[in-house]
């Protein structure tokens, strides 16, 4: 098993490079990764993507089993399939930049776990996941320069003819068998009708080949795979120290008056925007005149959240460990009593964020933004456990980073779109404004049934939106025609549009 023991020094482990290990019988990974580059093409380049992305996935972590030796127990290899079969999930239900993170990110973690790296702990785990993404695709030119040197141009060529020989009749049989199929079965038939196998001379552009290039690089990469054994910072610690010059230079700036002062300040100033925010947007007190609730909502909800990191990167430096508030009751009350102040201060940015949306429209920044204010939210409330528990940072990060994971893994499997179009079409039904269509249907088709129920209701053909609905519909049934383009979430949107292939008329249904 290859591994990369990362030396103890003040630079980051991932960042860290050595003389990589001889890779263990390059010849047949080398072809592996090759196999798996031809199909990723098929799969990926110039295609719509949707099941497709999935599919390269698992190949790829399938690649990763076969290539190396499962010396992992038993546990952790269960593990890492579950944790395999989690990230995929949400490429199943629908594409996206977070599903395809998650995919990502969970076959890492496959390779990872059957490489031995769970047994090893969090940190080794953190390091491997990292130095295959971050390092491994540029792997493939040094390695291939290694194994040049090591090998004799002459024993190179007779390994390399040994094990094409070795593949070439099982692949030809399998050709063979599967010719046989097709001849015997008309749906095998029509799927190998579907690959379009042969490269005319003309697709040989400069983009198909770098394509190419970073599809064989990455494959390698994961046929590869290194495990990376954590040294330095003991077990479970994956949060370096400061280093002494750092930490004797910030207590000298920093010290306990100068936090104590500030913290007081701070809790004055706070208590100031707390009053009003209390005031205003809880109890109803009228707003001076000129001031409307929704330029006073927008206005406060973005920089609140800001002042809450400035918050607690304060609270981080100030009750660091050896830090000057570390042994102090009266800053860590001050603390406490801040934290709870911003705390205060992200729900009343919810809240005011809340009331712009109830008097404008639901936009997907918008409701990025309440999933993003959530977790500053969680992330305050953490540092006030961290504190009262007397927990190290690498608790902090752990804990942050899980629910910073877990909230983008839900929101992978929701339609973002169509929660947004059917919220501002019940939002304007409700209140009696507007419904933008033309803004719906700028966010994709799967805004396209919102849209046709709004169609529905209105008394006027809505011509030029009638034209775009059906200029999405037609190009999303084209798209799906591609069995790569599949998911879920795309294939109960074709069974709406198979039965409203056009959109409705004023008080009445589509045309099928």
């Amino acid at each position: 098993m290859a591994e990369i023991r990362s030396p103890t020094s003040s630079v980051p482990d991932i960042l860290w490079a050595d003389a990589p290990p001889a890779v263990a019988h390059p010849a047949p990974k080398l072809l592996l990764a090759a196999l798996v580059a031809i199909v990723g093409d098929q799969l990926l380049y110039e295609r719509n993507l949707g099941i497709s992305v999935a599919l390269f996935l698992g190949l790829l972590g399938l690649a990763v089993a076969v290539a190396n030796p499962l010396r992992a127990p038993l546990r952790d290899r269960c593990g890492a399939i579950l944790i395999l079969l989690a990230g995929m999930l949400p490429l199943v239900e629908g594409v996206g930049l977070l599903s395809v993170t998650s995919g990502i990110f969970g076959t890492a973690l496959f390779a990872a776990g059957i490489r031995g790296a769970f047994s090893q702990g969090v940190r080794s785990t953190g390091l491997t996941v990292g130095n295959l993404l971050v390092v491994g695709p540029f792997r493939l030119i040094p390695d291939l320069a290694t194994i040049s040197q090591r090998i004799p141009l002459r024993r190179l060529t007779e390994r390399l003819q040994a094990s094409l020989l070795g593949w070439l009749v099982p692949l030809l049989l399998c050709c063979l068998f599967a010719s046989l199929f097709a001849s015997a079965n008309p749906i095998i038939d029509a799927w190998l009708a579907d690959l379009e196998w042969s490269i005319p001379a003309a697709d040989l552009d400069t983009l198909r080949l770098l394509a190419w290039g970073i599809l064989l690089s990455v494959a390698w990469a994961f046929v590869t795979a290194r495990r990376v054994m954590a040294r330095g910072q003991g077990p479970g610690n994956f949060v370096p120290a400061l280093p002494p010059t750092v930490a004797t230079g910030l207590n000298r700036w920093i010290d306990a008056s100068l936090v104590l002062r500030s913290l007081i300040l701070f809790n004055l100033l706070f208590a100031l925007q707390s009053g009003l925010d209390l005031a205003y947007l809880w109890g109803g007190v009228a707003l001076p005149s000129g001031i409307t609730y929704a330029s006073y909502a927008h206005r406060g909800a973005y920089p609140l959240i800001l002042t809450a990191l400035l918050a607690a990167g304060f609270v981080l430096v100030a009750l660091r460990p050896g830090g000057p508030g570390e042994g102090s009751r009266t800053i860590r009350g001050l603390v406490y009593l801040w934290i709870g102040q911003n705390v205060l201060l992200v729900v009343s940015a919810l809240l005011r964020l809340d009331l712009y949306v109830a008097t404008y429209s639901l936009t997907l920044p918008r409701a990025a933004a309440f999933v993003w204010m959530g977790l500053v939210g969680a992330g305050l409330i953490l540092i006030l456990a961290r504190i009262a528990l007397r927990r190290t940072n690498t608790w902090l990060i752990a804990a942050n980073g899980l629910i910073l994971a877990a909230t983008l893994y839900a929101c992978a499997f929701v339609n973002v779109v169509g929660f947004v179009a059917d919220y501002n079409l019940a939002h304007s039904r409700r209140a009696g404004t507007p419904f933008d269509a033309y803004y719906a249907l700028s966010l994709g088709p799967q805004a396209i049934p919102a849209v046709d129920r709004w169609l529905v209701d209105e008394t006027t053909r809505q011509n030029g939106v009638v034209a775009w609905r059906n200029e999405l519909a037609a190009a999303q049934i084209g798209r799906m025609a591609d069995w790569r383009a599949w998911t879920f979430r795309d294939g109960r949107l074709l069974g709406y549009l198979q039965g409203h292939r056009y959109a409705p008329t004023p008080g009445g249904a589509g045309t099928p």
